[in-house]
């Protein structure tokens, strides 16, 4: 029983290094790396997903996932050609713009934005008490699209920043002394 874990431990690995040498990869390939069918290599995977030692993509190259280390997130980005042309359209204008608001896109866009999931994460923004859903392109930091988001949303923040940022004047009170 042990030189059978061992086995399926040391198939384990195999498929972890091919991931860290080859970066996301579908089943078909890891399956050639550990020499054997599909269906048992999704099972490897399957596994290595629940132990959370992988990850799965939510974008299909054909019918099929890719699966990646933690960390290799920005190496999806080579798979963009596998998407559809109005999904690529909707990521390059998240792209050059960095955010989007939901709201002022197109119905096509949205929901371009909505099956992107990997690249496009949906942000929820509080404005003038209003609830807005922004996407931001998943590379980009917190720390800009906050920024960005003040800038665009919510111009009278930028107007009190301003403000807080020039010299405040400030007399010194005279000391009575008795």
């Amino acid at each position: 029983m042990p030189a059978d874990l061992n086995k399926l431990n040391d198939t384990k690995q195999k498929i972890i290094n091919f991931i860290t040498v080859h970066g996301p990869s579908l089943p078909v390939h890891l399956a050639r790396e550990i020499a054997s069918s599909p269906i048992f290599a999704a099972a490897f995977l399957s596994e290595l997903y629940a132990e959370g030692r992988i990850k799965i993509s939510n974008m299909r190259v054909g019918s099929s996932p890719l699966y990646f280390l933690p960390g290799q997130e920005p190496l999806l980005e080579n798979f963009i050609n596998y998407l559809n042309q109005k999904e690529k359209e909707a990521l390059s204008l998240l792209k050059n713009y960095k955010i989007l608001e939901d709201e002022k896109q197109e119905p096509v866009v949205r929901v371009a934005l909505r099956a992107v999931k990997d690249f496009a994460i949906p942000l929820k923004v509080q404005v003038n008490n209003e609830t807005k859903v922004i996407w931001k392109y998943f590379l980009f930091q917190d720390d800009e699209i906050r920024s960005l988001v003040n800038e665009k949303l919510n111009p009278s923040i930028k107007k009190i920043q301003k403000q807080i940022d020039s010299p405040i004047k400030t007399e010194t009170p005279s000391v009575y002394k008795q």
